[in-house]
């Protein structure tokens, strides 16, 4: 629970903590996505979204249950892997097949571009939906601040 009156300008500033944190993590999540070590990647994600969880609601210092329900924990825990299996699948299978299919010759493949490629297109992924996942965290919080106050 929030111990004391929280002002727009508390809220704001708290916010812009916050997402500097998810930027952070959607870094550190696009980095284990280019590691090709077999579900690295969806266990990064899954830490880094309890750790995210976690301190944003230290930021705004309010407790998860005042905010999370379990239906909310396990569409998160979902949604983290979903994206971690689509990153995993357009760097190892799309980016692969598009290219096959663009290039009648070898090219691409024969100075790797395919991989670099699909890994960049990998890691992207999973940090835009990193990112998401993280603001769209934030946004919960601070509505749910704004209704108590409210």
């Amino acid at each position: 629970m929030v111990q004391y009156q929280m002002t727009e300008q508390n809220l704001k500033d708290k916010q812009e903590k916050a997402q500097a944190l998810v930027q952070k993590k959607a870094r550190t999540s696009a980095i284990a996505a280019v590691v090709p070590i077999p579900f690295l990647d969806v266990g990064t994600d899954i830490k880094l979204m309890r750790e995210i969880h976690g301190e944003i609601e230290e930021i705004f210092e309010i407790d998860h249950d005042d905010v999370s329900s379990t239906s909310d924990d396990i569409v998160t825990r979902a949604l983290v892997m979903a994206t971690s299996i689509g990153s995993d699948l357009v760097r190892k299978r799309i980016t692969p097949f598009v290219f096959r299919r663009i290039s009648k010759k070898q090219k691409f493949s024969r100075f790797g571009l395919v991989t670099i490629i699909g890994n960049v297109l990998g890691a992207a992924i999973s940090y835009y939906l990193m990112r998401k996942l993280g603001n769209d965290h934030i946004d919960h919080v601070m509505q749910h601040l704004r209704n108590e106050a409210a």
